[in-house]
């Protein structure tokens, strides 16, 4: 409760610091990724009116009291949110916030284009002092701000790669009618698909390239070919379920899922074709292995060139 009734004006507050300094366990299943932080603020003009202009009944100073009104807005687990205690200092006519914030952040993340997928991690934080409020408040980034990302907080850096600077940002958010100011950070980080490509996508691109042996049979001899597509098809197919524990279990077909379907639909065509050309010519059994070796190529090609273009 405030000792003086009167509205107070507007208190700035620059942020003029957000460092990263740890970021792990970025989980695309929950949403959500675990990070440490530390920020600076700058309360404009209020080391000179702390006394006179916020001070509080219970005879709590300006800056102690606005540190306790940070909370953060996209917090994943709030009760495990942990806050160092703030160290407020003055520097000239402002007082400066410091303090350390760690906790689980959820975090939306799309993977359609999984594994080559980007994700954009937001720590983002609210003051709770309404705009209008009895203790109005304001923040902006300051032009001086400084924002980093310590590479040795990087836990997943086998699994992800940083991609480009962390971002400030301070703005407002609604809520029930009431506005609060906001701001945070924000760091995109890119998937190391290597491990994928490597266990998923060359074996699949193997196993339906080998179909083309197929053809080595006469078309006469369609039990043949039958046998080996059969034999393919049932080992591309264990192997699908083999690496299902790799792959996100989403409710939308990620490029991967895309790649995997298109080669077993590819090879269960090649098994359809080795029945029916047993009543065929020869030239109609160039043609369909030329056809199917094109739409082989065109299906690898696009892989790769996704793999390119978000590389």
């Amino acid at each position: 409760r405030l000792c003086r009734s009167t509205r107070m004006a507007v208190q700035q507050i620059e942020l003029e610091r957000f460092d990263v300094l740890k970021i792990q366990s970025i989980d695309t299943v929950s949403q959500s990724f675990y990070a440490r932080c530390f920020v600076q603020l700058r309360l404009i003009g209020a080391r000179n009116r702390q006394e006179s202009f916020v001070t509080f009944g219970n005879g709590a100073k300006s800056a102690e009291w606005y540190a306790k009104q940070i909370e953060p807005y996209n917090s994943f687990e709030h009760d495990s949110f942990k806050m160092d205690s703030p160290k407020i200092k003055a520097e000239g006519e402002d007082l400066l916030i410091e303090v350390r914030m760690e906790g689980r952040f959820s975090q939306p993340m799309q993977l359609h284009d999984f594994p080559f997928d980007s994700q954009e991690l937001s720590i983002e934080f609210l003051i709770l002092c309404r705009v209008d409020g009895p203790v109005p408040s304001e923040v902006n980034v300051s032009p001086r701000v400084s924002c980093s990302l310590v590479d040795s907080g990087f836990a997943p850096r086998f699994q992800w790669r940083r991609k480009g600077e962390v971002r400030c940002h301070a703005g407002t958010h609604e809520a029930n009618g009431r506005t609060f100011p906001k701001f945070g950070a924000k760091v995109m980080v890119a998937r190391e698909s290597r491990f994928y490509v490597t266990n998923i996508a060359v074996p699949t691109a193997v196993f339906s390239g080998l179909a083309f042996t197929l053809f080595a049979a006469q078309p006469s001899e369609p039990m043949e070919r039958l046998s080996d597509a059969f034999t393919l098809l049932l080992a591309m197919a264990a192997y699908k379920i083999t690496v299902t524990d790799m792959i996100p279990q989403v409710s939308y077909e990620t490029l991967l899922d895309k790649f995997l379907l298109s080669n077993f639909f590819l090879l269960a065509v090649m098994a359809v074709v080795s029945a029916v050309l047993q009543y065929a010519e020869d030239l109609a059994d160039r043609v369909c292995l030329a056809l199917l070796g094109a739409v082989w190529c065109i299906i690898q090609a696009w892989f790769m060139y996704k793999a390119w273009s978000r590389g």
